[in-house]
């Protein structure tokens, strides 16, 4: 079977070639949403690929979008790419992308390798949102996902990290809780990390870090364990609650509590920042903050996407996406 044209697409909808290049290049503003659907259902239906080298030899744009991920073992990483991945398809760009295992050197390398594949654009979840490697980027080709620097020079998709945490801690406190303590990964200048912690300082009143509760990626389990078990003794019989920064720390706060002997919400409160599905599915569920993490890839390709289409620069910005509470029985 011959491979199918961008003429054999126009004649089966029964509009223009000009159409179809329209909206496989995202001209979407030249044709009505009929046309739009219809054209979009017919690609879907007949499996239609765009032969994206004849395209971008004739519009030097070689429609990839290069993807450097800070580290593909994160749970909230693989669902930003499907969202990647999934709007990438549907605007007919190619994607191609790196992993940086959390290395910052690693990461420097993947993203000059990706420079010099001549890609339409780039997507950066970033190891070190404060690297070097981003003074050389522009604005308008390149967009940031889920870390920021501290001088935004990358238009930058992020959830609502402090707004979220400080109505979630404010929740865990009239909840009766005597004391909540924020647990996570060392802070160490990221972002996420520091405007969730700051949004719980916000919640709770506090000026120091007497309840922050820092624990190391790897190892570290008995002095974790020592300081919960100073804490639970401590405040003896009062309610006290703990706040982890992602899922991977709730995981090990989990472990460290079981091992204590401590269930919750019989002997602690607990809540997170990220839903992931077996918070909902285990018994008591977890409260957490919901973060839109598909979504975040969408909004990364469709922000790229627009600027691609202008071919403008312009001054960088923050796109917040949308968070929600979900609350359960774990406090």
């Amino acid at each position: 079977m011959e491979k199918l044209t961008i003429k054999d697409i126009a004649n089966l909808v029964n509009v223009s070639t000009a159409t179809v290049s329209n909206y496989i290049n995202g001209n979407y503003s030249r044709m009505s949403d009929t046309t739009q659907r219809k054209i979009e259902d017919m690609i879907k239906e007949t499996n239609y690929i765009p032969n994206s080298i004849a395209r971008g030899l004739a519009t030097n744009d070689s429609r990839t979008i290069g993807v450097s991920i800070a580290d593909i073992t994160n749970p909230f990483t693989s669902t930003v790419l499907s969202g990647i991945y999934d709007t990438c398809g549907k605007l007919g760009y190619n994607v191609f992308f790196t992993n940086a295992s959390s290395d910052p050197k690693r990461e420097i390398n993947n993203i000059n390798k990706l420079k010099h594949q001549e890609t339409s654009g780039l997507i950066i979840d970033p190891v070190n949102a404060e690297s070097p490697i981003f003074k050389t980027i522009g604005n308008e080709r390149a967009v940031m996902v889920d870390r920021q620097a501290s001088i935004v020079k990358l238009d930058t998709i992020v959830t609502d990290n402090f707004n979220s945490v400080k109505q979630f801690v404010n929740n865990m406190r009239h909840a009766n809780y005597a004391d909540v303590y924020f647990v996570s990964w060392p802070l160490q200048n990221v972002s996420t990390r520091l405007q969730r912690y700051h949004g719980f300082l916000e919640a709770t009143g506090i000026h120091d870090d007497s309840h922050l509760i820092s624990i190391e990626n790897s190892g570290g389990e008995q002095a974790f364990q020592n300081t919960l078990k100073q804490l639970m003794l401590v405040h003896d019989k009062r309610k006290i609650g703990f706040f982890s920064m992602n899922g991977r720390v709730l995981i090990r706060l989990l472990k460290a509590m079981q091992a204590l002997n401590y269930e919750y919400p019989a002997d602690y409160g607990v809540g997170t920042y990220e839903d992931l599905d077996w918070m909902e599915i285990i018994r008591p569920g977890i409260s957490c903050i919901h973060q839109d993490s598909f979504q975040l890839g969408v909004t990364a390709v469709n922000t790229l996407h627009n600027k691609l289409l202008k071919k403008n620069s312009r001054k960088p910005k923050l796109i917040l996406v949308p968070t929600s509470i979900k609350k359960r029985e774990s406090y």
